[in-house]
């Protein structure tokens, strides 16, 4: 799924150079796709490129070219999945219409089930964001008044919740007496000066702690990349180092070069 679909600037599938079907937010971005699919990299089944904190990816399956541009902040997982889902979309379109076993694919002869493809990519990937991704404890089964937010309490299905307090106040201290009468009204009723601002700092502290942690991972990676490309290179002088050392003392300085 695409977590923000406001991050794909552009898509559009392509046959060789001719634009199958296109997606665009902004109107010269057309002209800069169609310039990409030209320059498409031959022999590759796929590319991505990031500059200007744009990421150009490209994914080619024999004459068939799925391209797209997304923000750098995109993960590539999403990246794949967005441009694997255009692929599988578009092969069942082609199977299933006229233009089964042609080759003569024309300027935007798929916009129209492109464009139905993007709305529902798009409608899904909203869903997911709309929806949260979990339910804070204390948000579960209440009744609350939004308009003071001072008080919350457990409300039965059916009835009035008065009177259902009642009965269960009234069987408890039958049975058990005062002191499990307070006791089940204690677990019954809950106060609370502000529970919608507890549980809200409380997931937005959670959200902040994985967005923390994942730009952590990343900063980690590129620290290892960057020592493995020093390790690489000073190994690299030492061989070298050592070779022209060997050649030295088998020529006896630069004796070799003077004959």
């Amino acid at each position: 799924m695409i977590s923000n679909p406001n991050l794909i600037y552009y898509a559009c599938i392509a046959k060789n150079t001719t634009i199958l079907a296109e997606f665009s937010r902004e109107a010269d971005l057309e002209a800069l796709g169609r310039q990409c699919i030209e320059k498409a990299p031959p022999f590759h089944s796929m590319f991505s490129h990031s500059v200007r904190e744009r990421t150009y990816t490209f994914f080619i399956d024999d004459s068939f070219v799925y391209f797209a541009i997304f923000a750098q902040d995109l993960d590539q997982s999403e990246v794949l999945w967005f441009l694997n889902r255009l692929k599988s979309a578009f092969q069942e379109s082609v199977k299933s219409g006229s233009m089964m076993g042609s080759d003569n694919f024309s300027y935007r002869c798929f916009q129209a089930e492109f464009d139905s493809i993007i709305g529902e990519i798009m409608a899904l990937s909203l869903d997911l964001v709309d929806s949260p991704p979990m339910v804070p404890n204390c948000s579960r089964n209440p009744s609350l008044d939004s308009s003071k937010g001072k008080k919350m309490v457990l409300t039965p299905l059916l009835g009035n919740p008065s009177k259902g307090l009642k009965k269960k106040k009234r069987l408890s201290g039958e049975a058990n007496g005062d002191f499990g009468k307070d006791l089940n009204v204690e677990n019954k009723l809950v106060v609370s000066d502000n529970v919608d601002g507890v549980c809200s700092r409380d997931f937005s502290l959670s959200m902040q702690k994985n967005v923390t942690l994942h730009i952590g991972d990343r900063q980690k990676a590129k620290q290892v990349w960057r020592k493995h490309v020093w390790v690489v290179l000073l190994l690299d002088l030492f061989i070298c180092a050592v070779l022209f050392g060997i050649w030295l003392w088998v020529c006896r300085g630069f004796k070799c070069i003077d004959s």
